[in-house]
């Protein structure tokens, strides 16, 4: 959520979030097939099994940890630290890259995961899934680029400011979304400018035109500290 995750009442009801991971741990697209028998059920399947993992990882981490980055030694929260799901053991990194990334060729997946820090995308209040898999991660893209602050236009420097979300992943927002028409605008760009709200769709092409051209993207740091509701 955007305000935050309340860690404190997640820790006091822990054992319902360990016996759904548990659940996870030997069921998924490989251990149970019949259960997800189509690539949204499947994809559904790890956006919820990544945001879950990183619920639990954050709630038996002692209180007092505040950088879900820096808190493992070299980025051992999301490299080292193994966890079973669908019947294997897996880092947070195997399911983003191999489970997604690799799979569905789906940039929106990077604003339905939630890695714990405050520049991450909110977590989204419901699981996702397979039936209505496509609305919720196109709500999900359009809450993210319309957030205040989640798009700055700096018309002096011709640029649009956003998360490095758009640096790291660049070759994922420049592709197009899967069910969707291409968009006339090139790179991540087309990305916001395909989920932007009329206004920002409007100043966004007075900045950089049709197809995006005359602007580039400038990236704004990324603050790992842990997203502790306020």
């Amino acid at each position: 959520r955007p305000a935050g995750v309340d860690y404190a009442a997640l820790r006091a009801r822990l054992a319902e979030l360990t016996a759904f991971h548990a659940w996870l741990a030997d069921h998924g697209p490989s251990t149970t097939a019949a259960v997800f028998p189509d690539a949204a059920s499947r994809e559904a399947y790890w956006l919820n099994a990544y945001n879950a993992t990183v619920l639990r990882g954050i709630a038996e981490a002692p209180p007092g940890m505040n950088n879900v980055l820096t808190w493992l030694p070299d980025n051992g929260f999301f490299r080292a630290r193994r966890w079973r799901v669908d019947g294997r053991e897996r880092t947070l990194d195997d399911i983003e890259n191999r489970e997604l990334r690799d799979v569905f060729h789906d940039a929106r997946v990077h604003v339905a995961l939630n890695c714990g820090a405050r520049s991450c995308p909110p977590l989204r209040a419901g699981a996702y899934r397979a039936d209505s898999l496509t609305a919720q991660l196109d709500d999900q893209a359009r809450r993210y680029v319309n957030a205040l602050g989640s798009v700055t236009l700096d018309e002096g420097a011709h640029a649009v400011r956003v998360s490095q979300l758009f640096e790291w992943f660049r070759d994922d927002f420049g592709a197009r979304i899967p069910g969707r028409a291409a968009s006339p605008v090139r790179g991540p760009l087309g990305f916001l400018h395909g989920y932007a709200a009329p206004e920002l769709r409007v100043r966004i092409e007075a900045l950089c035109g049709a197809d995006g051209a005359r602007c580039s993207l400038a990236y704004v740091p990324y603050d790992w500290t842990l997203n502790r509701a306020r």
